[in-house]
């Protein structure tokens, strides 16, 4: 989530908080190890609790082309782990559907959190992860693998980050610009 030029309303912190002390809730059962070097994450792009205000997430080819996503999942640090699915929509640059349907998170390539903001509860990080995901159309057929790029602005993230998703479907298209949207990291233990 973007800090910078955003007003946040009583009401949306209160219900962020409340969505967030029922996530508590959901995984106070199983506490970390003090001397446990796993960090878990639970991240969502374009959905979730940060919609409707930035949902879905799009990202834009140097053609014109966007994509849409929207997602959710789980993410661990050592060892390096990942879950996760959501929905696609792939258009032409007028806005013509070319795909659409679903994708699954395969592979945690990397992650690196930017910390976290006074502005929002102490378990909500910024990051960059990188998520080998396998795209499959609704229409059948075999799908593609793709890099899926998730980035969220809480913290101190470097000044040319953007909020949102990039995704690099290997030797078909690379939409490498974020358009629109909102993303979240939630540490969930440490």
């Amino acid at each position: 989530m973007h800090v910078k030029h955003r007003h946040f309303g009583i009401w949306r912190l209160l219900a962020m908080g409340l969505i967030v002390f029922g996530l508590l809730l959901l995984v106070r059962g199983t506490p970390a190890s003090a001397h446990s070097d796993t960090v878990t994450y639970n991240y969502l792009a374009g959905s979730g609790l940060i919609c409707p205000a930035g949902c879905p997430d799009v990202a834009s080819a140097p053609n014109g082309d966007t994509i849409t996503i929207a997602g959710s999942g789980t993410l661990s640090i050592h060892p390096n782990s990942v879950t996760g699915n959501g929905t696609f929509i792939h258009k032409d640059a007028s806005g013509t559907v070319l795909g659409e349907g679903t994708w699954t998170a395969q592979q945690l390539l990397s992650f690196v959190s930017c910390g976290t903001s006074p502005a929002f509860p102490p378990n909500f990080e910024g990051g960059k992860a990188l998520v080998r995901i396998h795209l499959s159309p609704s229409t059948g057929g075999a799908g593609f693998d793709a890099v899926l790029r998730i980035t969220c602005l809480i913290g101190s993230p470097p000044a040319s980050a953007k909020e949102g998703i990039r995704l690099d479907v290997q030797d078909v298209i690379n939409f490498n610009k974020e358009v629109s949207g909102e993303t979240l990291f939630i540490r969930t233990s440490s």
